[in-house]
């Protein structure tokens, strides 16, 4: 499963994260991204490379 993290000091609320996921993981709130369908993440770290101040990245977290 992955998780998907923001560093909302980084973040500009520029969206892109958004705009970059295929999979409706991120939406806006307030003008700012939440994931909001966090299970979705297939962790292709589309929303990382779409990310202008490196505000967002994508952890692994394995099952136990």
């Amino acid at each position: 499963m992955y998780r998907v993290v923001i560093d909302y000091d980084r973040c500009q609320g520029c969206k892109n994260c958004i705009k970059a996921c295929v999979m409706g993981v991120l939406e806006a709130i307030d003008d700012m991204p939440y994931a909001v369908n966090p299970k979705e993440c297939r962790g292709c770290e589309d929303c990382v490379k779409a990310c202008p101040n490196d505000a967002i990245k994508i952890v692994y977290e394995g099952i136990a």
